[in-house]
C-alpha cells in the first residue's frame, strides 16, 4: 500500500510514545495518534510535523508501530435493482 501523502492513525508501542514525546511530539491520551505521512522507507514512516520554527519531517521506526489505521474513503452502499 502506498502510504505517501496519506493521513494515518498510528498505534504506537510504549517505547515509541516515549521516544516521540522526548523529541517534542505532543502525545494525546488516546491510543491512536493521527499523523501525515511524507514518505516511507525501510526504516519506517517519515511523518510531517509542524513546530514553532517550521515544518519538519520525523522518522517513526517500524518497530514502534503496533498497528496502523489508514482512511481509504467512504464505503458506497447502493440498493440492488430488482
Amino acid at each position: 500500500m502506498n502510504l505517501e501523502e496519506q493521513s494515518v492513525i498510528l498505534h504506537l508501542s510504549d517505547e515509541g510514545r516515549k521516544v516521540l514525546s522526548q523529541v517534542g511530539v505532543v502525545m494525546p491520551d488516546t491510543t491512536g495518534v493521527l499523523f501525515e505521512v511524507q514518505e516511507t522507507s525501510d526504516y519506517g514512516l517519515w511523518i510531517r510535523m509542524d513546530y514553532s520554527d517550521g515544518r519538519h519531517v520525523l522518522l517513526v521506526r517500524w518497530d514502534y508501530i503496533l498497528a496502523m489505521d489508514v482512511y481509504v474513503g467512504q464505503i458506497r452502499t447502493e440498493a440492488l435493482a430488482n
